[in-house]
């Protein structure tokens, strides 16, 4: 011990010396590094190392002193905390390593107390009777033994507290084990193994999309297999990750070597860089992106312009002759180059390329070379050049090959034989050198035939061999544990050695043809299937697969004929233990299986884990049986023995018993009924119980893992659309409106699955390019051919239209498009049939088709569209963007000018007109349509449309599309039949008369009542039955019941011969439907609804002489019978199945329903298979007219659990009912399944013990299963919240880092949890991306359009706003407030203009969808004076200040329906005022972008408003000067007047008399004094302020322990009502309240508020006060107690706390949350508790009280809670047991909402770690993904350090988020002030930036992207910021760090160092030049960037500033 203590007093004096990591840097000054350390550690230190023992010499009885040693585990703690989070460290080591950690813990610390309790007991003479042992180490043995199983909460309760001490004790080490065994551990775990699944539940997800998306698209299988070969490579070889973009995060010095080392090879392969610098090679390093191509895919064809190099890394490339695909050229191998010198030269192919095999390409496109020569010129001449060279290589195919750069290396191609006739006798000689090769190289035998791995045989070879080796080892096993010892007799002698022997060696042989098997088959790697004999034979060599499989074969077994008799067969079990060596080769199977993304991955991890806990529970048996069983069959005092186990008994009998005793062990049951004996036994009992808790907690975790990442995808579109419907509801949209849009997205993601959308990124955007147009080509280029613009063109031209095409789906009677709206798109019909609807949609005047178009207008002329079209059908619209397509034609200049030449042409504009005109003409006209020109912005009410069947809702001049007309069952059958109403019967199915000719369809209304009703009949059909079988086959009544049941099963069955049925389409014929009912689920109808008693009555007559169904024998055999109609329950799952199925709902009460109805059923049937195991049919035993149960009418098994109910809970069998039979059968069921397992009840018969195995093993497997399902669930449903909180807390290390503090640091936080308040984290500018234009125009004209025609100036009607109040400026306000004098198109446009907008009804629809909102907190910044903006803002809800000048005085306030910033939207000006937010403000912002992009559609309005803008610049500056020159400041004015009136009063008050002075100053104090008394009142409390914190945290803990005591402290309760008074509050917008008048009025209307304080607080005990004198003193304290009962209800405001604690964003969730678990904890034990103890006081002795022998009502408390405990922990020793029926029923009722409870909240806390922990999980994927490209090609690894190195540095200080993402939705002005702080200071210490304007130098710092560099201190040379040569990008600035720059002057290296505020590349922000000097890092350096790009889009703003520094420039660059 004092070795340790002089280690760790090391330790300490070593802590002062090494350094610290500081957010990511690692400080090592010594003073710093002794500050922090004398902060943090010291003192827990030197607490553990001081001799506090040494006290024990003068007070002996100080026993403990030296348990201050124990404080260093926490330095453990500390260390593996540290570990974890690390990035690149092994999680699930360290999460062994914490496991590891607190179960020895736990274990010691509870041995150790029970130990040292023991041994005071012995002193005192109290030593536990049931605690023996005679050494301390036996025991200290016996202590680990029960505080083991304790702690596991299995509890055999052969060890149990028997004392009030021991009952404390033993309640602690409990409640230790839940926490510590299940709240850490299980949670732990859970979470590490779903954060590892994520990344495959992603891509499996992703992949069943595309194949979906694949299968209704309709493309070729051809193309699908390719697909998915690309995504099956990329799973195995990247993990899903894509190459391209992989390493972008990484400094720019960085990147570039890391390229230049990978793509080194194909440097030195391409000639045409050879000569150039090395700069240059670095840079185009990062030009080249490799991509996997497909076997068959082509590279490049004949005649196509092809400008690409391709260099192949692995696979094979096979090059055809150009008339030919059949005949071969050449096979390229790795390392071959293609079309180097199309680079330079527009020359066609004349070869096609295609991949053989799987195949790796870097890629090289023409325009990322040329895009390097503006910086590198020289560079671009040399390989102009080289090129010019090389230009007649390309003649001939062959030359061709030789010319890309194989033909210096011979082994990079393969040619074909038969090309060696008509060669030209240059390429004669070549080939023939090559032949000569290929000869020498290549073998073709029978011996040398490989297999290849994804063929039928080696498939199903390999699962043969996996049934083969699991056989094997669950054989040997079984044969090394139950026989081998020397009482096993007759084994080895009676045949069934000869059987094991006989099986064994055929599974060795097969093994031994399976080495052989391996051997020949094809190993996959990234150049494809590897057939080469040599190349398999290392890989299996290397990956030690051969070495294991050779040594579980090999023969030891020969060593067992050295002996003979039974020492022979012992040796023999022995040595056979090799072949338990496959056991590898299973794992190594499943993992295989899993990594498959072909197979279903919740039936192969259901597999693996029932494989798992089948061994673990086989092998576990067999150590607890050779523990009792070695030497001998049964030793004696050993566990078999006192068990029954006899050496007569056979080896299956003793398997079966160790069986369940290791089942009941793992399953934390422990009946207790077997227990250990020896010492040796119980460390083997503890051993089983620790492998049962991490096999169950593995299997609950891999069900978590698995359902959590299925379901991820499914929960975020869900929460999107749940924030659509929150938003719309939010703004009164109408409900027509809102089921447009569920519709819409409920459609989308049938298509996609929530991985793409229309618009967004194509779903399989990471295919490469040339395989993505194929796609598109498959899926659009057929159809796109044949538009007639189209028609001519090439199929070059399609490809790259098809891959700027957009596909749309739209649902049944949605709108396409309005008329008058203005797109450039045009619509082209793939699928389905369209209408073409009038202006005002009220009547049908034509129809599109499949292969039809609309649109030209706006494509071709950018027009409004002429007509409204609207989906008949699900239809398919491929939209084609004109804007899009503009960068096509530009490749394609014939069909560029055909177009131009169209658009040119009026009168095709003119023939479109007159056409819709003619389609539009109609005889009548609506009477609605004249009179809604004159209608309000406002909804004009909802009218129908007879003729297009569809609802309007008509919004001012804007008809609304509402929603089409329900269409009947018939018209549903005619447009699906297309002919008839019925359909026809065929001629040969006329005969069948016993089917109706209509079919039903699924969606009928009736039918799916008749299926509600048909689900509710088969729960009651399976209940009926199970009870009959077992426990009331006498009841007719039942039997009546079933008949009647079964009648409308019969009729169900009729009925669904009939349900139509999808297949392709919904079929609806008759004759189909029934055979496809038949062929489905006919046949498990009919078994579970066929009468099968009809057997038994040809066994026993139904019929004796008391009647019909009278024998209750007979009528026992019938209910086994009918067991079969149990599988009825088939259709509950399949019900659930469909009702979860639709994505718009709301599913978790569903789910929640679901399992409800799952455990009732569970429990229901367990119960019935309990009793009805022991209880079978009264004919098979005993006497049948003896009853031992007359009641029920049942003979029971003799010595099964029924026969001694009379003594363990004094049931008297003759009168027993089927109620108490039931009751108890229930209780034993529930105990078992719940874990808790009392032990008053437990199987005694084999068949029993076999049974409850099954059952054991169900229960444990199915409460995991519904605990991973909650966790899933809560998983899915705070991944949103986990992702803006770690982004908030990112965004909170930054400002840290930074050392930004004060009001900005909480204000920038603040902003935050507001934004989670109003948002949920749910982006509100993308929220409705995913709609089309026309839906999304819908819902933007009727929110924004009243806007903007206020703002605008339009004369339309419009409504009132919401909180709008009418608000007129003065034209001072106006000018101060910096607005425009009136609407601005008033003042910009010419009156035509405007007349023309007012009729326009397209205008408002274009402009109104490019508002988007926006939020601001109460005192936030919106725009600053003199800051450039381009936004205009709309004022929804709030008010803003408009402030002076100096920011100090507020000008004017403007509210909701106000707007401002119009004079930047217009001309580009600065702002003319500050703004502010003066309270929480809802805008919506319009940028001068979005104002272009609408406006660009007419022309004359664009022209007027530059030219108004051109003005306006013009004159801008001199006004603005002009008028700061003259105008004051309004606060000097202020206070000037203020000052003046002050002085006044003063002098008039000395010539006041004396009196009136004394007087006046009286009045004045007490004026003041009521003032300050009232202000004091009205003072409130911030609830973010800790004084808050502390006291509601307090006053939880208070009321908590109050309620366990049921007394009060009034005063405490009324201080806290009065403090209530005065805490502020968030409202539901996120509103700050903080006005004591606001807040004392929300909490006297809250529900839970004043009023229910008053409630909980009242005195009520005051008001019986009377009764003392009328009632004896033992009477009235318990009215006291009842009165008192009001104050629990004070629970309730703990639990409310609680919840909004929970959903604050600021909060640490998972510390709330384990809160939230400790209280509801506490309060369920505590109320549970109380009613065991009502219990025992009112039943007494008949009580569970009569099993503890206590009679004083503490202990008996104490008692309850023990039982409780043990209870809720599913511990049950079952020294404590219910004794009456209400006890057990209690019992049934807590043990069920125990499991629920622990299961709920396990859930609750593995989802929030798992959550905490995704946005390092994510960054853990990428980092993996980039070592293993790394290590794939090959970097060295001092290189790959130190690229771990910079993603470790990264982590730390930003968590791995870039500074620009960062801030990326954070307001303008309070991200400008955060740059600002950091960069302003150091901008101006620079030269060219000092003297120069504030605004300037913060706007510039905005600009800026942080971006850090780390160095290893040890490293001679640090990390490269930038190099010589590189192109210069803009300037560097220091921020943190030291950087050592070597340039080069007079051809000298000169080194100089630069620290913090130093500048590097300033002289590159003016001129574009490459690198002259070379920058390294010093140590950690932290740089902020600032491009040359932002540099001069900040500079155009201010053209005066812009001007000084070119002045200053030629100095700077003169420096340079």
């Amino acid at each position: 011990l004092y070795c340790l203590d002089v280690i760790f007093v090391l330790n300490i004096i070593s802590r002062f010396y090494i350094g610290y990591e500081s957010n990511g840097v690692v400080i090592i000054d010594s003073k710093p590094v002794q500050r922090k350390y004398l902060r943090t550690w010291f003192i827990m230190d030197l607490l553990a190392v001081l001799p506090f023992e040494t006290l024990r010499y003068a007070s002996p009885e100080l026993h403990f002193m030296h348990i201050n040693r124990c404080l260093r585990v926490l330095r453990l703690f500390d260390i593996i905390s540290s570990f974890g989070k690390e990035p690149d460290t092994n999680k699930i080591h360290v999460a062994v390593l914490n496991s590891f950690s607190i179960v020895v813990l736990c274990v010691q610390v509870s041995a150790c107390a029970c130990h040292c309790y023991v041994l005071n007991s012995m002193f005192f003479l109290e030593v536990s009777t049931n605690l023996t042992g005679v050494t301390d180490l036996e025991f200290y043995a016996t202590s680990l033994y029960w505080s083991a199983i304790t702690l596991c909460s299995v509890g055999y309760g052969d060890i149990h507290a028997m004392k009030i001490p021991e009952v404390m004790v033993a309640s602690l080490v409990m409640v230790v084990g839940l926490f510590a065994f299940i709240g850490v551990i299980a949670t732990g775990m859970s979470s590490i193994i779903s954060n590892l699944d994520a990344r495959r539940g992603r891509f499996c997800h992703r992949m069943e999309s595309i194949c979906l998306h694949m299968k209704q698209m309709g493309l070729p299988e051809e193309v699908q297999t390719w697909v998915h070969k690309y995504y099956y490579y990329l799973w195995t070889h990247r993990k899903g990750s894509i190459i391209a973009g992989l390493l972008d995060d990484l400094p720019f010095a960085l990147h570039s070597e890391i390229s230049s080392a990978c793509y080194k090879p194909l440097m030195k392969k391409t000639t045409l860089f050879h000569d150039t610098e090395d700069g240059f090679k670095r840079a185009l390093s990062l030009k080249f992106n490799t991509y996997t191509y497909s076997p068959g895919q082509i590279l490049a064809k004949p005649g196509e312009i092809n400008q690409n190099a391709y260099y192949i890394e692995h696979g094979v490339v096979q090059v055809h002759l150009v008339y030919s695909l059949n005949i071969s050229i050449a096979r390229l191998l790795p390392g071959s180059l293609i079309g180097e010198a199309y680079l330079m030269y527009r020359i066609p192919r004349n070869t096609t390329i295609c991949a053989a095999t799987l195949c790796e390409i870097c890629v090289l496109e023409r325009s990322d070379l040329l895009a390097l020569f503006a910086d590198y010129p020289e560079a671009g001449l040399k390989i102009a050049r080289t090129a010019q060279k090389r230009l007649h290589n390309v003649k001939h195919p062959i030359r061709e090959a030789f010319a890309l750069g194989v033909a210096s290396n011979p082994q990079n191609v393969v040619f074909q034989k038969d090309l060696s006739v008509n060669l030209l006798p240059r390429d004669q000689k070549i080939f023939t050198l090559f032949m000569e090769y290929l000869a020498n190289h290549s073998h073709n035998s029978v011996w040398m035939r490989t297999i290849r791995p994804d063929g039928i045989f080696a498939q199903k070879w390999e699962v043969f061999m996996f049934w083969c080796i699991t056989i094997s080892i669950f054989i040997e096993t079984w044969v090394l544990f139950f026989t081998n010892n020397l009482d096993t007799k007759g084994f080895y002698n009676e045949g069934w050695g000869a059987l094991y022997l006989t099986i064994s060696s055929l599974v060795d042989v097969f093994a031994i043809i399976d080495i052989f098997v391996n051997l020949r088959t094809e190993v996959f790697t990234k150049d494809g299937y590897q057939a080469d004999i040599m190349c398999i034979f290392d890989n299996y060599r290397k990956s030690w697969n051969l070495y294991y499989d050779v040594l579980a074969v090999f023969p030891l077994d020969l060593f067992s004929f050295t002996t003979s008799g039974e020492a022979h067969w012992r040796v023999l079990g022995y040595v056979r233990g090799n072949r338990l060596i496959w056991i590898r080769k299973v794992c190594l199977f499943f993992n295989k299986k899993e990594n498959d993304m072909d197979k279903n991955l919740f039936e192969l991890r259901t597999a693996k884990c029932l494989f798992l806990l089948i061994f673990s529970v086989h092998c576990c048996s067999g150590v607890l049986y050779l523990t009792g069983c070695k030497d001998f069959r049964c030793d004696e005092e050993s566990w078999a023995w006192n068990t029954g186990l006899k050496a007569s008994h056979s080896n299956l009998y003793h398997y079966m018993i160790s069986i369940y005793w290791t089942t009941t062990s793992m399953t934390t049951i422990g009946y207790g009924d077997i227990v250990p004996s020896t010492m040796k036994e119980r460390l083997t009992a503890v051993f089983v119980c620790f492998i049962g808790l991490f096999v169950f907690n593995y299997i609950i975790s891999q069900v978590y893992a698995t359902l959590a990442s299925q379901n991820a995808a499914r929960v975020t579109f869900q929460n999107l659309l749940s924030a659509m419907a929150n938003f719309m509801e939010g703004h009164d949209l109408s409900l027509s409106l809102q089921t447009r849009v569920t519709e819409y997205m409920s459609l989308l993601w049938s298509k996609y699955q929530g991985q793409a959308y229309p618009g967004g990124q194509f779903l399989m955007h990471d295919l490469p390019i040339e395989l993505q147009q194929i796609v598109l080509m498959k899926e659009r280029g057929r159809f796109l051919s044949k538009i007639p613009y189209f028609e001519q063109a090439g199929q070059a031209f399609i490809r790259d239209v098809a891959s700027t095409s957009v596909m749309y789906f739209f649902p049944r009677g949605e709108i396409i498009q309005y008329s008058e709206t203005i797109t450039r798109e045009l619509f082209c019909i793939r699928k389905g049939t369209c209408q073409i609807l009038n202006d005002d949609l009220s009547e049908i005047v034509g129809l599109y088709g499949e292969g039809m178009y609309f649109g030209e207008a706006g494509f071709l002329f950018g027009k409004q569209a002429t007509m409204t079209v609207r989906a008949k059908t699900h239809c398919e619209i491929l939209v084609i963007d004109f804007d899009k397509m503009k960068s096509v034609l530009e490749r394609y200049p014939v069909i560029e000018s055909q177009i131009t030449e169209l658009q040119s042409t009026p009168e095709y504009y003119h023939t479109l007109l007159q056409s819709v005109e003619e389609i539009m003409k109609s005889d009548e006209q609506d009477d609605d349509t004249l009179k809604k020109k004159d209608a309000s912005l406002t909804y004009q009410g909802r009218r129908y449309a007879k003729k297009s069947k569809c609802y309007i809702e008509d919004f001012g001049n804007f008809p609304i599309y509402a929603g089409a007309e329900e269409e009947t069952v018939e018209e549903k059958l005619l447009k699906l039949s297309k002919t008839k109403l019925i359909p026809p019967t065929p001629r040969y199915a006329e005969n069948c008369s016993g089917l109706y000719r209509g079919a039903i369809l699924p969606n009928n209304p009736l039918y799916i009542r008749w299926e509600c009703f048909r689900f509710v009949l088969a729960i009651t059909v399976s209940i009926n039955s199970s009870l009959l079988f077992a426990f009331l086959h006498y009841k007719k009544e039942l039997w009546i019941l079933s008949y009647i049941l079964g009648l409308f099963c019969w009729i169900d069955m009729y009925i669904r011969l009939h349900v139509a049925f999808y297949k392709d389409s919904l079929r609806v014929d008759t004759l189909e439907t029934a055979k496809h009912y038949v062929k489905t689920s006919f046949l498990i109808d009919l078994i579970s609804c066929f009468p099968w008693e009809v057997i038994g009555w040809m066994v026993v007559s139904p019929f004796d002489e008391n009647g019909f169904y009278s024998n209750s024998e007979a009528l026992h055999l019938y209910a086994y019978l009918r067991a079969p109609h149990l599988l009825q329950l088939y259709r509950i799952p399949l019900a659930f199945s469909f009702w979860q199925s639709g994505i718009a709902t709301e599913k978790t009460i569903v789910t929640f329903a679901k399992f409800f109805l799952y455990c009732v059923l569970f429990l229901h049937l367990s119960t019935c298979i309990v009793f009805a195991i022991v209880c079978p049919p009264a004919d098979l035993f005993g006497d049948t007219t003896n009853y031992l149960l007359p009641m029920i009418k049942h003979n029971c098994s003799s010595q099964s659990w029924v026969y001694h109910m009379d003594y363990t809970f004094n049931v008297v069998y003759e009168t027993a009912t089927f109620t108490e039979l039931y009751s108890i059968s229930l209780y034993f069921a529930t105990a078992t399944l719940s874990g808790v397992g009392y032990g008053d009840i437990h199987p005694y018969l084999t068949s029993m013990k076999i049974t409850m195995v099954f059952i054991m093993v169900s229960g444990a497997l199915y409460c995991g299963y519904v605990a991973g399902t909650f966790a899933a669930m809560l998983a899915n449903a705070d991944a949103t919240r986990a992702a803006f909180t770690e982004k908030k807390e990112s965004i909170q290390l930054f400002l840290k880092s930074q050392n930004i503090t004060g009001d900005l640091y909480h204000n920038t936080v603040n902003f935050y949890a507001f934004k989670w308040i109003r948002t949920k984290g749910i982006d509100q500018d993308t929220l409705f991306e995913y709609l089309p234009s026309s839906l999304l125009g819908d819902i933007s004209t009727i929110i924004y359009s009243d806007l903007i025609a206020k703002a605008f100036g339009l004369d339309i009607k419009r409504k009132q706003r919401r909180n709008s109040v009418a608000q007129h400026l003065s034209p001072l306000e106006r000018t101060l407030s910096g607005k425009l004098d009136g609407p601005f198109f008033h003042q910009i446009l010419r009156k035509e203009s405007v007349d023309q907008l007012e009729t326009d009804g397209g205008f408002i629809r274009l402009l109104a969808r490019q508002i988007r909102p926006c939020l601001y907190r109460a005192n936030d910044l919106i725009c600053k004076r003199n800051d450039f903006g381009s936004e205009m803002y709309f004022i929804e809800k709030g008010e803003v200040e408009v402030l002076s000048q100096d920011e100090l005085t507020v000008i004017i306030k403007l509210n909701a329906g106000q707007y401002f910033g119009e004079g930047s939207l217009l001309f580009a000006e600065p702002r003319a005022t500050t703004i502010r937010a003066a309270t929480n403000c809802d805008l919506y912002v319009l940028s001068k972008k979005s104002l272009d992009e609408t406006v660009k559609y007419y022309p004359d309005i664009c022209k007027q408003i530059k030219k108004a803008a051109e003005t306006k610049r013009e004159h801008f500056y001199g006004l603005h000067h002009l008028y700061m020159s003259h105008l004051f400041l309004p606060s000097d004015i202020k206070l000037y007047k203020q000052c003046m009136a002050e002085e006044e009063n003063k002098a008039k008050f000395k010539d006041f008399p004396f009196h009136v002075r004394i007087k006046t100053s009286i009045t004045q104090f007490l004026i003041s004094f009521l003032l300050n008394v009232i202000r004091i009142h009205n003072t409130t409390i911030n609830p973010e302020s800790t004084v808050r914190v502390v006291y509601q945290y307090t006053s939880c803990l208070l009321i908590i322990i109050l309620f366990w005591a049921i007394t009060y402290m009034k005063m405490l309760f009324f201080f806290q009502i009065i403090l209530k008074f005065h805490i502020c509050f968030y409202d539901e917008s996120g509103s700050y309240i903080s006005d004591y008048r606001s807040v004392s009025l929300s909490y006297m209307t809250r529900k839970v508020g004043y009023i229910y304080d008053v409630i909980c607080s009242f005195p009520y005990a005051f008001t019986i006060l009377h009764l003392m004198n009328q009632v004896s003193p033992t009477a009235f304290l318990p009215i006291i107690v009842y009165v008192r009962t009001f104050h629990l209800l004070r629970i309730l405001t703990v639990l409310v706390f609680m919840h909004k604690e929970e959903q604050s964003i600021i909060t640490n969730l998972l510390a709330i949350r384990i809160i939230k678990y400790l209280v509801h904890a506490i309060l369920f034990v505590h109320c549970t508790a109380v009613l065991f103890l009502l219990f025992a006081l009112y039943g007494g002795i008949n009580s569970w009280v009569v099993n503890t022998e206590v009679f004083y009502l503490p202990d008996i408390y104490t008692y309850s809670v023990y039982w409780t405990l043990a209870t809720y922990t599913t511990t049950g020793y079952g020294d404590i047991r219910a004794v009456t029926y209400r006890e057990m029923l209690f019992s049934i009722l807590i043990m069920i909402l125990s499991k629920m409870q622990v299961s709920y909240n396990m859930g609750l806390l593995s989802s929030t770690q798992t959550n905490k922990q995704s946005l390092q999980v994510a960054y853990e994927e990428k980092l993996q993904a980039v070592q293993n490209y790394m290590m794939d090609e090959n970097i060295p690894s001092a290189l790959k350090n130190r690229v771990i190195r910079f993603y470790n540095y990264r982590w730390t200080r930003t968590k791995g988020i870039d500074s620009e993402e960062l801030f990326k939705d954070t307001p303008h002005c309070m991200k400008v002030e955060i740059f600002s702080r950091i960069s302003v200071n150091l901008l101006k210490k620079n030269q060219l930036f000092t003297h120069l304007s504030e605004t300037f130098l913060i706007v510039s710092g905005e600009q800026c992207i942080l971006f850090g560099v780390h160095v290893e201190m040890r490293s001679l040379l640090g990390e490269y910021i930038s190099r010589r040569g590189d192109s210069g990008r803009g300037m560097l600035l220091i921020l943190i760090g030291k950087v050592k720059l070597c340039s080069w002057r007079t051809g000298k290296e000169a080194v100089e160092y630069l620290t913090t505020g130093a500048a590097l590349g300033v002289d590159m922000l003016l001129k574009s030049k490459l690198c002259r000097y070379t920058a390294v890092a010093d140590n950690y350096v932290d740089i902020f960037f600032l491009s040359k790009e932002h540099f001069e889009e900040v500079g155009s703003y201010y053209p005066d500033v812009m001007n000084k520094l070119l002045k200053r420039a030629s100095n700077v660059i003169n420096m340079y």
